[in-house]
């Protein structure tokens, strides 16, 4: 088994794994069908929106999710795919995708604001 295999069988045993670390997302493709995946949602505190950065605050969260389509998403149109999460007080929030942080062909590091 080579690195980049045992990465992605990580990714999905001990990441993604509902019983340590991952929770239910909701992921919503442009123009497509809405399905639940695991992710590993990091909240962050509130932080000054850029374009209006004296007046107006917004959450962020970096997500963690399966570059396998079947179990997370193959591929990503970081300006019109939606995901559905938790904010810290439990409240279901729809989120845009701000960034691509990264991919290492077992997940995708994602920065998503609302």
């Amino acid at each position: 088994m080579s690195l980049k295999d045992q990465m992605a069988l990580d990714a999905k045993t001990v990441f993604l794994n509902g019983g340590e670390l991952a929770e239910e997302i909701t992921y919503t493709p442009s123009g497509g069908t809405a399905k639940t995946i695991k992710a590993v949602v990091v909240r962050k505190e509130l932080a000054p929106a850029d374009e209006n950065s004296g007046r107006s605050l917004k959450n962020q969260a970096e997500v963690f999710i399966s570059a396998d389509g079947a179990e997370g998403v193959s591929a990503i149109n970081q300006k019109d795919d939606r995901i559905t999460v938790s904010d810290v007080e439990g409240v279901s929030k729809e989120a845009r995708i701000n960034d691509i942080l990264g991919s290492d062909g077992g997940l995708w590091h994602l920065l998503v604001g609302w």
